[in-house]
Formats: C-alpha cells, structure tokens, sequence
C-alpha cells in the first residue's frame, strides 16, 4: 500500500537504485541504503531518504536499522538486495573473495532479517523480499560461487516463509533473470585472469562475467515497476517471483533431464574446446615434474 516504509539494500545502482525509485513513485516512504553514503547521492537528489549499510558489519546494520525506526517509527517492507557476484573456475577461486560472496549475500541476508523480523513480529506485519537469481535454481560454470550463494538465498527465504508465517510476516523470493545494472562491470572490477589448468578457458570466463548485460536484458525500471506492482498492490506476494530476460528459459531448464542441462550448459559456457597437452598447462606440467 501506499506510504508504507520500505528498507531496501544495495541501492547504489543497478536493481537496488530502480527500485527505491519504483517504490518512491508508487508513494512509499524508501530508505536507500549502500556502503558508500555518497554512492546514494542520485537518490537523496529525487527525495529518497538515504542511510549508511554494510549489510557485512553488525554495527552498521544495528544503527541503520535504529535510525530508520527513530525516523519512520517502523518498516513494513525490507528487500534485501546487496549483493556480490563473482567469475571464476572453482578449482582456481580465490578463497577469500569467495566467502566475500556469502558473507554478503548469505550471511548478510540472514543479519538483515535478524535485525528487522523482530520489529515487525512485535506490530504482526511485514513484508520481507529476498533477491536470489535465476542461476540459484541451479549451478552454472564460471560463476557457481555466486549461484550457490543464491541458492542458499532461495533455501533460506523457502524456510523463512514458514518460520514468519504465525507473525503475519510476508515472504519473497525475487529471482532476476538477465537485467541491466552494474553486475557485469562489477565482475569485471573483481575479475581475474590468471589462470593456470584453466588458461585455455579465459575468454570464456570473462565472458561469463557480463553475460547477463547483452541485448535481452530486462530495463531495470521495467523490471523494478513490475516488482513493486507484485508486493503491494497484491493481498500476498508470491512465494518467488522470477523476471527478466532468459528467466523462461532457466525456469524450463530446471525440468531437464541432467545430461541435457549438462550439455546445453556445456556448450553456452565454451566447456567443449580442445584442450592442448598437458606439457602445455602450466598446472598440468608443474604437478608432473613433481
């Protein structure tokens, strides 16, 4: 409904930036929030409320959530949309940057309903709305650190929904498809290409990380507008809500016998070419003169 208080993560572009504006335009009262308070400038500028979140750093989150309360005096809906992505071979990941990814999709998730459900429990009404991915139905090569970081997300949201249900707290899982927004130039500012045993792979991998950019990505305020219609104007949202270019097409996917899904995913992520003599992989070569 209209002039509810709305808490959105994430919000310094892409999905998070269209929807406080989605949910400004339909007369909700939105704070954004990012870790970088100057990143929101665009948004303070069109009267959106805006507040500093590290959804990685429980004080951050605690002050945040504080000064929206002292402010609004409560939120009725929270959409937990910060987000890292991630693009490279498993076997060759760095660690760190991958419990980057679960810290802030995960376990950043999990901080920021810990720090809400309870507020809203007190008043039984609410609204939470967790962004997975369509790539959290299933993993995909190259970028399974940030799918199996989504599909925890989704399993998380499944099992929240039931868990908040005797408190009058609604439940949603968002699963964009392709939309256009910062991910892929983020991947790329995250990428790296030295790789060892997956070297013949490169260009693969790097395309990977802005695949979700191309010609059928969804305009994200198309996309955020259709989000807000699903989450107010609806009695109940849907348990998940799955939009955006190719989203079809991962929804039919997940019915797929294995072996068609592995070798359609083979073949779109370039998994079928030829590889030189193991003398020639680095990795390969090192392991055997040891």
């Amino acid at each position: 409904m209209p002039g509810e208080v709305v808490l959105i993560t994430g919000c310094s572009t892409g999905i998070g930036a269209a929807l406080c504006e989605a949910f400004h335009a339909a007369g909700c009262t939105v704070y954004a929030s990012a870790r970088r308070l100057e990143s929101l400038q665009p948004l303070a500028a069109a009267g959106i409320r805006t507040v500093q979140l590290d959804v990685t750093k429980p004080d951050s989150i605690k002050a945040a959530v504080e000064a929206v309360v002292k402010e609004a005096g409560h939120i009725d809906i929270l959409v937990n949309n910060a987000g890292l992505g991630l693009v490279a071979p498993l076997s060759e990941v760095d660690m760190t940057k991958a419990k980057e990814v679960f810290e802030t999709n995960l376990w950043g998730t999990l901080a920021m309903v810990q720090a809400v459900a309870p507020r809203m429990a007190a008043r039984r009404s609410g609204t939470v709305v967790n962004v997975g991915s369509v790539v959290g139905y299933f993993g995909t090569p190259w970028g399974a650190i940030y799918s199996s970081s989504k599909a925890a997300v989704h399993s998380l949201t499944d099992a929240l929904r039931l868990e908040l249900r005797p408190f009058g707290i609604k439940v949603m899982l968002l699963a964009p498809g392709a939309v256009q927004s910062a991910i892929g130039d983020n991947n790329l500012k995250r990428f790296d290409d030295r790789f060892t045993m997956y070297a013949p792979f490169a260009d693969a991998i790097r395309e990977r990380a802005t695949i979700s950019q191309g010609n059928n990505s969804m305009p994200t305020p198309v996309f955020a507008r259709a989000v807000v219609a699903q989450v107010l104007r609806k009695p109940s949202p849907p348990a998940h809500f799955v939009l955006g270019g190719f989203a079809w097409l991962t929804q039919l996917a997940r019915w797929f016998p294995l072996w068609l899904r592995d070798h359609m995913l083979a073949k779109r992520f370039k998994l079928n070419v030829a590889l030189p003599p193991p003398e020639e992989i680095p990795a390969v070569a090192g392991k055997k003169a040891d």
